[in-house]
């Protein structure tokens, strides 16, 4: 598939050490900390779009209905930065998704202009409870980030069904690194397990407008309408 091209040993492509926060004297530090930790939060877009293969295993995958892509273009407005990634679940370690067997992952990065960004993710396969595996991913992804990037969530997953939504669940979180949000949103149905995370920032460059996740549920379902096509 050509949108989807095979990262080395089939395994979507992993972030770089994210940036540091701080500045010489231990604190964030005028614009030059706030571009710093602006760095780490796009890092942390990419820490959930590669973490994220991480939890699908290769299995059978019988009874796909759907199957995920990296389309060009997601909501209207996201055009695809580079390759979109596929792999096979080899690479990863023993963690999985509860009661899914999935046939492949994908990931891609995402922008709209200068001031947004968005990181898709996820796996197509067979998924025997929906809601359970996007808890589990949630749960995993908390770990992932506060461990990589030190971002912590805001409350917890809050299930949304916007209009077009037609999987069994999708809920949104928002994460913080310093003073600074992006919100991740995550969806399931029978046969896909997928994560939207995304971030806005100011015009200067300098830091995050604030999350809404309802409209971040919006464009989470606009995208997985987008991503997934029929398995043929």
């Amino acid at each position: 598939m050509s949108d989807n091209q095979p990262g080395a040993h089939g395994q979507p492509g992993q972030p770089g050490a994210p940036a540091t926060t701080q500045d010489g004297k231990g604190g964030i530090g005028g614009i030059g900390g706030s571009r710093r930790t602006i760095a780490v939060v796009i890092g942390a877009l990419v820490v959930v779009g590669a973490a994220i293969g991480g939890f699908f295993l290769v299995g059978p995958g019988a009874g796909t209905e759907y199957k995920m892509t990296t389309p060009k273009t997601l909501a209207g407005e996201y055009e695809r930065d580079g390759k979109g990634e596929k792999g096979d679940g080899k690479a990863f370690g023993n963690k999985k998704v509860p009661g899914m067997k999935s046939s492949a992952d994908v990931s891609a990065e995402y922008k709209a202009g200068t001031t947004k960004k968005l990181q898709l993710g996820g796996a197509y396969g067979t998924v025997e409870n929906p809601e359970k595996a996007v808890d589990w991913v949630f749960e995993q992804t908390d770990k992932s980030l506060k461990t990589e990037t030190g971002a912590k969530a805001e409350g917890k997953p809050k299930k949304f069904t916007p209009s077009g939504f037609d999987g069994d669940v999708l809920k949104c979180q928002e994460y913080k690194i310093s003073s600074m949000s992006l919100a991740m949103c995550g969806w399931s149905d029978a046969s896909t397990v997928g994560t939207v995370s995304s971030m806005n920032m100011t015009s200067d460059g300098t830091s995050t407008l604030p999350v809404d996740l309802k409209k971040s549920a919006e464009v989470a379902a606009k995208v997985r309408k987008d991503a997934l096509v029929e398995a043929g």
